[in-house]
C-alpha cells in the first residue's frame, strides 16, 4: 500500500523576467507548503512572457528553489519557457533540475513564440504517478486519455 502524498499548489508574487526573485519566493512558498510535491504555474519563473529567454535546467538562478527542496525534502513543479523554445515544467529536487515536460496545446498567442511539445509525461514520486500537463492541455480530452495510459494517478496542471 502506498503513502499518502501531499500535494499543494502555490501561486507566489511573480515579476516579468525576474528569475532569480521569482525563484527566491518559490523557494519560500516550497518551505511554506509542508508538501511532498508542490505546484505552481505555467511559466511562473519567468512571469508570462512569450518573450522571455529560455531557461536553462543549470541556470544558477534556481539555486535558492533547488535548496528549499533539498531541505524540505519537495519535489517542485515549476513553469518556465525552455529550449526549443517550448513552455515547460521543470522538476527540482535535490537532484537538480531536469525538464520533465513541454506544454503539447498551445493557445492564443503562444504559437508565434513557443513549439507544442511532442508527448505526455508522468512522474514517479514515491510509487505514485503523477501526470504532468500545463493550462490548455487540461480542455483537451486526448491530451488527458493519453497521459492516462501512461498509468497516471493523477492528472497535475
Amino acid at each position: 500500500m502506498r503513502t499518502p502524498l501531499r500535494i499543494a499548489v502555490a501561486q507566489p508574487l511573480t515579476r516579468s523576467h525576474d528569475v532569480e526573485g521569482n525563484a527566491a519566493r518559490h523557494a519560500d512558498a516550497v518551505r511554506a507548503a509542508g508538501a511532498r510535491v508542490v505546484v505552481f504555474p505555467e511559466m511562473s519563473l519567468t512571469g508570462y512572457e512569450l518573450t522571455a529567454a529560455p531557461l536553462d535546467p543549470a541556470d544558477p538562478r534556481l539555486a535558492p528553489l533547488r535548496a528549499a527542496c533539498a531541505e524540505t525534502g519537495t519535489l517542485a513543479l515549476a513553469g518556465a519557457p525552455v529550449p526549443g523554445p517550448h513552455i515547460g515544467v521543470l522538476v527540482i529536487d535535490a537532484e537538480g533540475v531536469r525538464v520533465a515536460y513541454r506544454k503539447m496545446f498551445l493557445g492564443g498567442a503562444e504559437p508565434r513564440h513557443m513549439r507544442p511539445g511532442r508527448e505526455p509525461a508522468v512522474l514517479d514520486v514515491d510509487g505514485w504517478r503523477l501526470g504532468l500537463a500545463v493550462c490548455k492541455d487540461t480542455g483537451t480530452p486526448e491530451h488527458a486519455a493519453a497521459t492516462v495510459a501512461l498509468g497516471a494517478d493523477a492528472y497535475l496542471a
